[in-house]
């Protein structure tokens, strides 16, 4: 393109030089000086301008990321596209179109001025169970070079509008139709952006343009189905909560009846030992009357430094008194 643009630079300065030599000339003879307008010099200069512009028009640069589109004025357009690089075509005769070969991003939103339409333009539907529903998306394409002559014949710079969006809300309703509201917003979302990529990406060749993804951005609701499915929410959430009350309090029921448990079984035991003890208090006494006796000694004789006792009670309690029935000697 800059050798294209210098040639067409140097031919406009040709022009621009022709028409200033003829000025001058007029000028100096109105000041009466004996000057004549050069033929020559004219048809030189004319000559530059035609072969810079001839020059110009066959020599077609084309940059990369981008190919041409080359139609001519009497056999019409030719099928193979013009790839990155200088190339010559017949001068005024073949019309070059460049159509750029760089990912394009298509974006349907519900937000303002983040799609290519402002406002609201995202694409509505109503599933398979009744609901409506929208999605954000956007489309990635880009232009085929080997069918962009196809593009320029079909479509030219109208694939946007006339192909891309209608084909992209097309088949995004159709999908979204096939499934139900739970699906298209969890369950089933990618499965749902699977099949409409399959479905796009043969379309889009069809057509010329090389299918790149296409992106489900955001799922809408209306605003009853949102308040549902809030409700719904914290429903399940009010639910997992009264679950997990149950559960402690079931855990805390047993960790009491554990407990009782155990203090059943320690009172069990220390109701045995006390039990066993006595038993072997009582064979000890039934076996050795007198034990109990130096027992009652023992336990006064810390304590007591004079004890006076009347004639024939050797004590104050008969310790005799408290042993079993059984135990107690015959009296003589």
């Amino acid at each position: 393109m800059a050798i294209a643009s210098l040639f067409g630079g140097l031919a406009t300065l040709m022009w621009v030089a022709v028409v200033g030599y003829i000025i001058f000339v007029v000028v100096q003879r109105t000041r009466k000086k004996d000057m004549k307008l050069s033929i020559t010099t004219i048809a030189v200069l004319v000559v530059a301008a035609l072969l810079l512009s001839t020059l110009s028009a066959g020599v077609v640069v084309i940059d990369a990321r981008e190919v041409g589109v080359v139609f001519n004025d009497f056999r019409g357009l030719r099928e193979t596209s013009l790839d990155p690089g200088l190339h010559i075509v017949t001068p005024f005769v073949d019309h070059v179109y460049r159509y750029s070969t760089v990912q394009q991003a298509y974006t349907m939103s519900s937000t303002l001025e983040e799609g290519e339409t402002l406002g609201d333009d995202s694409l509505w539907s109503r599933t398979i169970d009744g609901q409506k529903v929208s999605i954000d998306a956007t489309v990635f394409f880009e232009v085929d070079g080997a069918k962009a002559s196809y593009v320029h014949e079909k479509w030219q710079d109208r694939y946007l509008n006339d192909f891309v969006r209608p084909a992209v809300r097309g088949v995004t309703r159709t999908s979204i139709s096939k499934y139900r509201v739970e699906e298209v917003y969890s369950l089933k979302r990618d499965e749902l952006q699977v099949a409409i990529e399959e479905e796009l990406a043969a379309m889009f060749s069809e057509e010329g343009l090389a299918f790149k993804g296409f992106v489900i951005r955001n799922v809408n609701f209306t605003d009853e189905y949102a308040s549902s499915v809030e409700q719904k929410q914290i429903a399940e959430q009010e639910a997992e909560r009264m679950k997990f009350v149950v559960d402690r309090e079931e855990q805390e029921a047993e960790r009491k009846r554990v407990e009782a448990e155990g203090v059943k079984d320690a009172a069990i035991i220390q109701a045995e030992g006390e039990a066993e003890a006595l038993r072997l208090i009582s064979d000890a006494l039934a076996d050795n009357p007198d034990l109990l006796t130096y027992r009652y000694i023992e336990k006064l004789a810390p304590n007591i430094s004079v004890l006076m006792l009347p004639s024939g009670s050797p004590f104050i309690l008969d310790p005799t008194s408290m042993l079993p029935a059984e135990t107690v000697p015959a009296a003589e």
